[in-house]
This record gives structure tokens, C-alpha cells and sequence, in this order.
């Protein structure tokens, strides 16, 4: 690696590092700070997303390949996986693989996250996901290939559990509070 592209990387990591400290103080601004930082190394990004975790990790591979739509969540600890280096040690164990040293074969496919969806913490997106619109994907699931809009799915593999807006109706009409933010509740009343 030439002294430019070290130049380049540190001042990535330095400039995310800092961009990641706002959200200490102001999480809307750390958000749209953080996604102007994404989008400058290739990211595509619809609008603005609701929130992406401090501790999200997105591939470095190849950022443009990556797709976030307006309103998403991305919560603690997900990560976004682009590349797979499986196929290296495949065509090794043939005896095709490339014998130039730290020049593996790798798989790269897109990720795209649709409108409106939430990534549930300590989440693994696979190479190759396309998560729809309004979507919820539970805590600690592994996602590999497409979910349907408005679909809730969780687990590993992750499953398909049931439609996000029946979900949604479902829960408002069995509860009697509904948290708005931190420092209200807003009463819902059973019809």
C-alpha cells in the first residue's frame, strides 16, 4: 500500500471516529453528518435515515454497492457484510486458487435496505440481501436473500413471521400507552 492510499484510509477512520463522537451529544446531527461521510465514499442513501448506530459496520469493500432508504434504522452492532472470501479457500482446496499472495478470489454482492425498515440490533446482513420497505428484522437475526415489504422476520436463517402493518394494528389495539419519546406518553384508547 503506497503512503497516499495509508494517507487516505487514516483520514476515514479519523474523520468517521469524530463524526461518531456527535452523536454523544446530538443524534440528528451525528446522522446527517454520518450519512454526508457514507455518501462521500460511495454510499447510496435515499434521503436521510431515521438512525444508524455507532456501532453499525458497513463493508469497506466497495461502498456504492450498499443501499440505504429513507427513514431506515440501523441499531447497535449490525453489520453489513459485502464480501465473501469462501471461494478463495474452495478453489484452493482444488488447487485453482491464485497463487499471488494476498490476492484472494471473493465474492462481492449489494446490500439494499428499503424504505422505512429497522435492522434490529446485533443483526448480520449476508452479501446479496435486499430487505423491502417497511420491514422489521429482529435483534440477533442472520439475513440472507430478499424480504418482501412489510414483512417482520427474525432467527437464524432468518424466517418470515407476519406483516409489519398487521403487527402494527395488532399492538395498538392490545395496549393502552404507546411511548412517543422520552419524555412523554401518548394515551391510546381501545375503540
Amino acid at each position: 500500500m503506497n503512503l497516499l492510499k495509508i494517507v487516505k484510509k487514516a483520514w476515514k477512520v479519523l474523520s468517521r471516529t469524530a463524526i461518531k463522537q456527535l452523536a454523544h451529544f446530538d443524534g440528528t446531527s451525528y446522522t446527517k453528518a454520518y450519512t454526508k461521510h457514507l455518501r462521500k465514499y460511495g454510499m447510496d442513501i435515499e434521503g436521510l435515515p431515521r438512525y444508524i448506530a455507532t456501532t453499525a459496520t458497513f463493508d469497506g469493500n466497495d461502498y456504492s454497492i450498499i443501499h440505504l432508504g429513507e427513514g431506515c434504522v440501523i441499531s447497535s452492532d449490525v453489520q453489513l457484510l459485502t464480501h465473501d472470501y469462501s471461494i478463495a479457500r474452495g478453489l484452493q482446496a482444488i488447487g485453482k486458487n491464485n497463487p499471488e499472495p494476498y490476492k484472494d478470489e471473493l465474492f462481492l454482492k449489494g446490500i439494499s435496505i428499503g424504505k422505512n425498515s429497522f435492522i434490529g440490533a446485533r443483526t448480520l446482513l449476508m452479501p446479496g440481501t435486499t430487505i423491502g420497505d417497511n420491514c422489521i428484522i429482529g435483534a440477533g437475526s442472520i439475513v440472507k436473500g430478499t424480504v418482501k415489504d412489510d414483512s417482520i422476520v427474525f432467527g437464524n436463517p432468518a424466517k418470515f413471521y407476519c406483516k409489519t402493518s398487521e403487527w402494527a394494528e395488532k399492538n395498538i389495539k392490545s395496549t393502552n400507552t404507546l411511548l412517543r419519546n422520552k419524555n412523554a406518553i401518548i394515551q391510546i384508547f381501545k375503540e
